[in-house]
């Protein structure tokens, strides 16, 4: 993700910023929000309504932890807006990752990786 190929200094430099930029790593989740409403079945109640979106919103963390197994967790509507601050935290760490990945092969490119830190 650099845009071009900085002095090892400089490279460094950006690593670091991106370090201390990195949200708290203890205030990750990995997944995605999603909100459900369902009906009950019940003939009379008012989710049977056409046009009723039926009971809800109810919300849940959604994660597929390996290829075909997908997990979900109920996230009480009070936790709503932290798991999805805490589901930003995890793209944004991953995408600053990515960028230090990306500044390490640059450097080991340049034969300056193992040089200074």
């Amino acid at each position: 993700m650099t845009r071009r190929k900085a002095s090892p200094k400089t490279a460094r430099a950006r690593r670091e910023r991106l370090f201390r930029d990195l949200p708290d790593l203890r205030k990750i989740l990995r997944g995605s929000l999603v909100t459900r409403f369902r009906r009950c079945g019940k003939p009379g109640c008012h989710c049977a309504q056409e046009g009723d979106p039926g009971h809800g919103p109810a919300y849940y963390l959604v994660v597929t932890v390996r290829p075909g197994e997908t997990v979900q967790v109920y996230v009480p509507k009070d936790y709503k807006d932290e798991v999805l601050r805490w589901i930003e935290n995890f793209q944004l760490a991953r995408k600053q990752l990515e960028e230090v990945s990306s500044i390490n092969r640059q450097l080991l490119r340049q034969g300056s990786l193992f040089d200074g830190g």
